[in-house]
């Protein structure tokens, strides 16, 4: 990553450039943009890096996620991912994505692998590490040809 240095920098100029009003505007798309494909890695369970997430645990006693003896793959995380909950948003000087309320709470444990109890008053368990958010490359490569486009696409108006 050492590599991108020059070219982080040169971004932070070309934001730097635009008005408070125009790059607010770019960093809440940027956001936007940048959400959606946090929360389609999500569902495809993947980590930043494109490993795939710890599997979950076999629920004792038959669970009300199984269907002919398999936990349905695509109930981790469905929830949390709307954007009821993973929520983003911006100011002129920054870009944020993250969950709000109990979903908060959820998201932590699982991205820091903490003890929690799975029902109120419960026995706590401790969740393997699922790093829900974090930039891939990928979404760091998009985040950076946004800035271009719209700078260069302003350049051209001027």
């Amino acid at each position: 990553m050492d590599d991108f240095a020059p070219i982080e920098q040169l971004a932070g100029n070309l934001l730097r450039s635009l008005s408070a009003q125009e790059r607010r505007s770019l960093l809440r798309k940027m956001a936007r943009t940048i959400r959606a494909s946090q929360s389609q890695r999500i569902g495809r369970q993947q980590n930043p890096d494109g490993s795939a997430f710890a599997a979950r645990r076999a629920q004792e006693g038959g669970g009300r996620l199984r269907r002919r003896g398999q936990i349905k793959r695509a109930a981790m995380f469905r929830k949390l991912r709307s954007t009821k909950f993973l929520k983003s948003g911006s100011t002129d000087s920054e870009a944020w994505i993250g969950f709000t309320g109990r979903a908060a709470t959820i998201a932590r444990v699982h991205q820091e692998g903490l003890t929690d109890a799975v029902t109120k008053g419960g026995r706590k368990v401790r969740y393997a590490r699922r790093e829900l958010l974090g930039l891939s490359e990928p979404e760091c490569d998009l985040a950076l040809d946004m800035l271009l486009d719209h700078v260069t696409g302003r350049a051209l108006v001027e």
